[in-house]
């Protein structure tokens, strides 16, 4: 069984998630709910929970204040939170679990889907870095990839672009390419306003690493890396807006 703590400051939301745990018998022990983060900073370390669901706001501090005065981060975190997109975004950007309040069983369920396949805690602290720095509107942005052995960083500005594998996306980068288990829809929200344009429905490319623009019957752009991207005819007239 997971070792579960709740963080939460409204009884109706802790209660929720209580629920929603009780219908998967046998997969979590909550051991506590807390009501704030003082009380979250005391008891964590001592408890040394697997998993802690996190409330983004709790009374008057962030569930953000609470994992950046831990020593360490050695648990699994699922943040529950009411509409942020730029929280999520940084989740999203971070690889880092999220729940919607008012929390829907369906996404509960493909929460717990995802504990089921991975419940490393290998690489929380590099993943929490990255969320803190994505939460920085100032920061240049990075993305955090899944591998074969965990996770790898990426700064944005480093992707030159990607390209779709049916499920799967290659991501070339200045100095490698990679194989990722997700479609490149993902990347094109994830990437949207972020400099990101798809030029076709297998192509997103970085249009701040674009070399040439070749015109013609089937248009092209020459990327830094010197990779040829087709542009689509039903996607031209939005690039050359886009480029110029």
């Amino acid at each position: 069984m997971i070792s579960t703590i709740i963080i939460e400051d409204e009884a109706h939301c802790s209660d929720r998630i209580l629920n929603l745990i009780n219908q998967h018998p046998n997969m979590f022990k909550v051991l506590k709910v807390i009501d704030n983060i003082d009380d979250a900073l005391e008891m964590v370390p001592k408890l040394q929970p697997e998993l802690v669901f996190l409330d983004i706001r709790v009374n008057d501090k962030t569930g953000f204040d609470f994992l950046q005065n831990l020593a360490s981060v050695n648990f699994k975190v699922i943040f529950t939170t009411a509409f942020d997109n730029f929280a999520i975004k940084a989740f999203k950007f971070s690889a880092i679990d999220y729940l919607l309040k008012p929390i829907d069983t369906d996404d509960f369920n493909d929460a717990v889907a995802r504990l089921k396949k991975n419940m490393s805690t290998s690489n929380m602290e590099q993943q929490f870095q990255n969320l803190f720095r994505n939460l920085k509107p100032d920061q240049k942005k990075v993305i955090t990839i899944p591998s074969l052995t965990g996770f790898e960083t990426l700064k944005i500005e480093d992707i030159i672009h990607m390209e779709a594998d049916t499920s799967y996306t290659h991501i070339f980068t200045k100095t490698q390419k990679i194989l990722v288990s997700k479609p490149i829809k993902f990347y094109e929200d994830l990437l949207a306003n972020n400099s990101f344009f798809k030029t076709h429905k297998s192509h997103l490319i970085n249009l701040e690493n674009v070399k040439k623009y070749y015109k013609g019957k089937q248009s092209y752009v020459l990327m830094s890396n010197d990779a040829q991207v087709p542009i689509s005819v039903r996607r031209k007239e939005e690039f050359l807006k886009q480029f110029n």
